[in-house]
């Protein structure tokens, strides 16, 4: 792999702004507020050079590997955090890989597979939005993805953090379009979850599953939070023995500790299997 150096890289920046969550809506309200594209320094990958679009005032950021037949990575992200990202997994050593990711959904709403109630705090909007944000995503993103990678079809991916998280592996029972899943502090509280997850099968047989949680998330005061450790061990646990490639990890910290380089990990740990394959 290329080795890490400084380079100007084309990069979106994030003013901070969110809308109301009575606004939100795809296509009907601007999530984060963007400034024109600009050059920064960071230290990447030599591979990894962004560029981005806006559809439905969704932003969508597509990284380009350097290298032929690679796999596609797709991220849902609450903040774009691409370049982060991949600078941790420029010194883990990932192999190249192609990344998109996707920002400015409307958290709760578009990364709900159901409606809830509240869980977290009073402010929570689990609208159950996720069929409807799934069926742009699907519709939307990857066909644009595939277009500007020149790939027909490549072998993909879905990971998500937090809410996209549990978005990313309710995905995998609603679409046969991903290989494989990594689900990073997922909110696999989220009511009903476990249940569904036990009990229904997925669209296909994984190639791999890649679960990771912070040894402090689930020590908390909030009682649906506390069981999230557990529910990722039996999840876990669940798809091995249904002959899926799926692996639990226990990071140090909280929720919000280390996010780009736990997300890198996933993403190490499942690029390798798919190389372990192709050999």
């Amino acid at each position: 792999m290329s080795e890490i150096k400084r380079f100007h890289a084309v990069e979106t920046v994030n003013t901070g702004y969110m809308a109301s969550p009575s606004s939100c809506g795809l296509g009907q309200a601007v999530y984060h507020r963007y400034t024109k594209s600009q050059p920064i320094a960071r230290r990447l990958p030599a591979w990894a050079l962004g560029t981005f679009t806006v559809i439905d005032k969704m932003v969508i950021k597509v990284y380009r590997a350097e290298g032929d037949d690679l796999p596609v990575i797709y991220s849902n992200d609450y903040s774009e955090s691409g370049s982060e990202v991949l600078e941790a997994c420029g010194k883990l050593g990932c192999r190249p890989f192609h990344l998109v990711t996707v920002s400015g959904a409307c958290w709760d709403q578009s990364m709900s597979p159901w409606p809830s109630e509240p869980v977290v705090t009073k402010n929570d909007h689990f609208t159950g939005k996720g069929p409807e944000y799934l069926s742009w995503f699907l519709e939307t993103v990857v066909p644009y993805a595939q277009e500007q990678l020149g790939a027909d079809h490549p072998v993909s991916y879905i990971s998500g953090y937090s809410m996209a998280g549990l978005f990313a592996l309710w995905s995998m029972y609603e679409t046969d379009v991903f290989s494989g899943c990594v689900c990073v502090s997922g909110s696999l509280w989220f009511p009903g979850f476990e249940e569904f997850a036990l009990r229904s099968d997925m669209k296909r047989m994984p190639e791999s599953m890649y679960l990771s949680l912070g040894d402090r998330e689930s020590k908390v005061k909030n009682p649906a939070l506390q069981k999230t450790e557990g529910v990722f061990r039996t999840l876990n646990e669940h798809y091995k023995e249904s002959g899926i490639h799926s692996i639990f990890e226990l990071n140090p910290g909280n929720h919000f500790k280390d996010m780009p380089l736990r997300v890198a990990k996933g993403y190490q740990w499942i690029l390798q299997r798919t190389e372990d394959e192709d050999d």
